[in-house]
């Protein structure tokens, strides 16, 4: 998955499966926030393979609702082909999200992010026990001053966040 430049400028996400080495690959389109912006944003989408074969995926976007532009990272299913379950779309709860991450091991789906007023850094996580129709929000940690971005990690049905700052390097197992 990632951002793909669909004409004349719109910033979506397009989505290929490698199936087999004899299967041909087809794109298809996975979001459709018809984001348009002549540039290149730095926000990457995130992928998780579900139980049902289908994908839990997060991204940012500007889409417009009630006729104004609505920013925000979001999340949804994707089916097998990668095309979207319009019904699972939905904004994080979190007006400052950024950069979120996302794994799943079975029913169980965690999406992490930072959020920052500017001043002090929250890690959050977003648990689902049933396959991401419903979520449990959480906060992970704070900190001031510099950090990196949430680096989701899984062995297994074993679930961590690892988040750096400036004086060490966290590590945030997720109990859901």
């Amino acid at each position: 998955m990632w951002r793909h430049v669909y004409e004349p400028d719109v910033r979506d996400h397009a989505f290929a499966a490698l199936d087999s080495a004899a299967a041909p690959v087809t794109t298809v389109r996975a979001t459709f926030d018809e984001w348009h912006v002549n540039g290149c944003p730095h926000h990457g989408p995130g992928l998780a393979t579900a139980a049902d074969g289908g994908f839990h995926t997060v991204w940012f976007g500007v889409r417009q609702l009630d006729g104004a532009n609505a920013s925000g990272v979001r999340y949804a299913r994707l089916k097998a082909d990668g095309s979207p379950d319009a019904q699972s779309v939905r904004r994080l709860p979190d007006d400052r999200a950024e950069h979120a991450s996302v794994m799943a091991h079975g029913q169980r789906v965690a999406v992490v992010w930072r959020s920052s007023d500017g001043m002090v850094s929250t890690l959050k996580a977003w648990l689902s026990t049933d396959g991401g129709k419903t979520f449990t929000e959480r906060k992970l940690a704070q900190v001031q001053g510099d950090n990196d971005f949430a680096r989701p990690v899984q062995h297994g049905a074993r679930m961590a966040v690892v988040w750096r700052n400036p004086k060490e390097v966290q590590v945030y197992e997720l109990n859901f």
